[in-house]
């Protein structure tokens, strides 16, 4: 680049190549952020186009070190991992050196900012993404150097996140408002000139060329903030406020309840609008990730500096994701994976105490002696849950907790803006499914086309297969986790085992004669019992071969050793009965399978009832009629085995967190605790002081109880069950530590359970 300009590195750079220089930096960051909006918008070709030199700036080369991070992200595909973590090692390298540079001969592209901020985020941005990268390794010298990247990238941030916030105080504005609010940083006449700080208009004047391109600058921008950037219509043609396309009836409240948000600000420079956006997301999105990992690895980093705040990070998120940049368009996905991605990290049913326990409270604290600084306290805490309440079920501002009409409206601004994207259309149909609307959801991923990234369409294919699952379609869910093994690489062994796993719950429908009461389109077909056997046996039988072929990072995927474990079990079963494979499984596999991607939490009525009975299958004797299902003619149980006490502790509590969702929480409750919970404790007591059995053949199952039980207790009795409830859930925090298949996914459901009850505590 330095040759380009015309310069040599030890010489003094004149004023007017310098502010040629700016100019050309800002262009070039203005052409890596529209190639980044082609990408969003599913023209992944079109976009790298614009990168082909990549390798010849530091911010293109970080444009398309990004668009290799989120193609390898999607996937979890060993090479593509590997190709992109190699793009970004060589963004950070270009962007040290401009930053070196910038200092070095004090180029000034921010008013705010000292010479070299920006490249000082481009650097903490390719750390920050390559040390995700490399924490997926199962190298341990790649892991070091990893938690070595994410302290450089954590204390730059840090830095420039404080400075943000100076800045803000000293100007009277709030730090979203630096983001897309009028600019303070220009001392020329007119913003245009706003992008180069110690330019004056008397200067600008006198130099035509200066002026051409400080136009050509803003016009780029504009376009870009306005949304016409890319050759799509403009946002507020074909902008929804309501999500689907089931239209509303009359005086029916629209999803965005007319909630709009503002983004974007072409006044603000564009070096100025990269710094805070990028910082605002990277900052952000790793305090949200330092809030949610496991307690044992929390400890592990707090002692080596790095701290993270839930709700701090979230903000900064939202400040990102009103940005019309890629960093907005990444801050939204986070936020969508937050909120309604598939594994939400809060469950739904850790709601707020209704108005009838936070009036309770209030009259409680008149007769108890306080000190004036916990009455403030507790009155902050209960102000906090009105408007989380309100907010809730729809009345008044959103909040972080509950951000309704406010994540749908930046949603459908974004389908709006990138009408080609899947990955927008896959977050739509997410949403909906998290809202119960799980018909809509999948007629929705039909209407999908062929993406140019071919992961996701897998990602698309998988969720419609799994809303499927939730639906009890079973035989198109079977069939759609099929078309995965063609389309992703990931683990073969999951998606063949989920296949076998809904064509057992076809093959036992048939024999129950138990379907989806609606007349609607892909229900089982109770005539293809034999086929439905087949498919089942087959595939069940396939996966265990599929182990290990596919592997993460050179890792056996978590899932895929709780499928060898789970099948092994059966294989068992049949060595000792001598019975067909498929009689010797115990609880529904499907039903199990669907609690790890939060499907009763999306179920309607009838499909909770439905699993209810489905679950009843394998129960070896009739005691409750409600729960265990009998042959109508026979007058006895469906099963051929005994149901071995594990698999009817796994079957009770799926049974009872059906209850619960559908409003029969005593029921579920005495259920949980005599079925399940019970039977984990040594002297057969329910307590949360209570010691607790060794882990066996299922050990996901008992930290999970554990955490249900927590949820049954929030649920009975609202803020008077907060310390019992937050102790049942450090109880399933410390029970068995990490060694089980799935103690990731547990632990962190655990622990944003636990963060989320602290917040409000007194």
């Amino acid at each position: 680049m330095l040759q380009a300009l015309g310069l040599r590195g030890s010489a003094k750079i004149p004023e007017d190549q310098k502010v040629s220089r700016i100019i050309t930096q800002a262009l070039q960051y203005e052409n890596a952020l529209k190639a980044m909006d082609y990408f969003l918008d599913d023209r992944s070709s079109e976009g790298l186009r614009l990168l082909e030199d990549h390798d010849k700036s530091a911010i293109t080369q970080l444009a398309y070190a990004v668009i290799q991070f989120i193609e390898a992200t999607l996937g979890f595909e060993a090479a593509t991992m590997k190709k992109a973590n190699d793009a970004l090692v060589l963004a950070e390298n270009m962007s040290w050196k401009e930053k070196t540079f910038a200092e070095k001969n004090k180029i000034q592209t921010s008013a705010i900012y000292p010479p070299g901020t920006e490249w000082a985020v481009t650097y903490a941005e390719a750390n920050l993404l390559s040390a995700l990268l490399m924490l997926l390794s199962e190298s341990m010298v790649d892991s070091a150097k990893a938690l070595l990247k994410l302290r450089r990238a954590y204390h730059t941030l840090d830095e420039i996140s404080k400075s943000m916030e100076r800045n803000s105080v000293e100007n009277g504005t709030s730090n979203s408002s630096m983001n897309s609010g009028s600019s303070s940083t220009s001392t020329a006449s007119s913003q245009r000139f706003a992008d180069v700080p110690g330019l004056s208009s008397e200067q600008s004047v006198k130099d035509e060329d200066v002026i051409k391109r400080l136009e050509k600058l803003y016009k780029v921008r504009k376009a870009r903030i306005d949304g016409e950037h890319i050759g799509n219509p403009p946002a507020s043609e074909s902008l929804r406020h309501n999500l689907g396309f089931k239209e509303r009836q009359k005086g029916e409240i629209s999803d965005t309840m007319g909630y709009t948000v503002e983004y974007g600000n072409s006044d603000v420079p564009t070096i100025d609008e990269f710094i805070h956006s990028g910082v605002n997301l990277c900052f952000g999105i790793l305090q949200v990730v330092l809030s949610l990992i496991p307690p044992a690895i929390g400890r592990v980093l707090s002692v080596v500096g790095f701290k993270g705040s839930r709700e701090h990070g979230l903000k900064m998120v939202w400040n990102a994701a009103k940005e019309r940049n890629i960093h907005g368009g990444l801050g939204l996905l986070a936020l969508l994976v937050f909120y309604d991605g598939p594994f939400q990290f809060t469950d739904v049913d850790f709601d707020l105490p209704s108005t009838i326990e936070l009036k309770k409270m209030s009259s409680q604290s008149s007769h108890t002696l306080v000190t004036t600084e916990s009455v403030g306290r507790k009155a902050k805490v209960e102000r906090k849950m009105e408007l989380e309440k309100m907010a809730s079920v729809g009345d008044g501002e959103p909040t972080l907790l509950h951000p309704g009409p406010k994540l749908v409206s930046v949603l459908l601004h974004a389908r709006a803006l990138f009408p080609n994207g899947n990955l927008w259309l896959l977050q739509e149909s997410r949403m909906l499914a998290s809202r119960g609307r799980l018909e809509e959801a999948v007629e929705l991923m039909d209407t999908a086309h062929k993406s140019e990234m071919k992961q996701v369409d897998a990602l698309l294919g998988y969720d419609r297969a799994m809303i499927l699952a939730f639906m009890h379609k079973f035989d198109r869910a079977g069939r759609e986790f099929l078309e995965l093994v063609n389309i992703n690489s990931y683990s073969h062994c999951l998606y063949v085992y989920f296949a076998g796993a809904c064509y057992l719950e076809c093959y036992r429908m048939c024999i129950t004669g138990l379907n989806i009461e609606s007349d609607v389109p892909d229900k089982v077909d109770l005539t293809k019992k034999d086929y439905y056997k087949e498919q089942a046996e087959k595939h069940l039988k396939a996966a265990p071969s599929l182990i290990g072929k596919k592997k993460f990072q050179s890792k056996i995927p978590p899932f895929e050793k709780f499928i060898a474990r789970k099948l092994k079990q059966i294989e068992k079963t049949q060595q000792a009965t001598g019975l067909p494979f498929l009689d010797c499984i115990g609880t529904s596999l499907i039903h199990e399978l669907v609690y790890f991607w939060n499907g009763y939490n999306r179920m309607t009525e009838e499909q909770l009832r439905l699993s209810i009975e489905l679950l009843g299958y394998s129960a070896d004797a009739i005691k409750d009629r409600d729960l265990d299902l009998e042959n109508p003619v026979t007058h006895e149980p469906y099963s051929k085995i005994s149901e071995a006490r594990e698999e009817a502790m796994i079957r009770h509590t799926l049974q009872a967190i059906s209850l619960r969702r559908l409003g029969k929480i005593e029921e579920g409750s005495k259920l949980l605790d005599s079925a399940v919970i019970s039977n984990m404790t040594e002297n057969g007591k329910v307590g949360v002081n209570q010691k607790l059995l060794k882990l066996t053949e299922n050990p996901w199952l008992y930290p999970t109880a554990l955490y249900e039980k927590a949820l049954f207790c929030w649920k009975q009795q609202g803020f008077d069950g907060l310390e019992e409830s937050k102790n049942w859930l450090k109880k399933s925090q410390t029970y068995g530590g990490d060694d089980y298949e799935l103690s990731t996914r547990v632990s962190m459901k655990t622990k944003a359970a636990l963060d989320r009850l602290e917040d409000i505590r007194i």
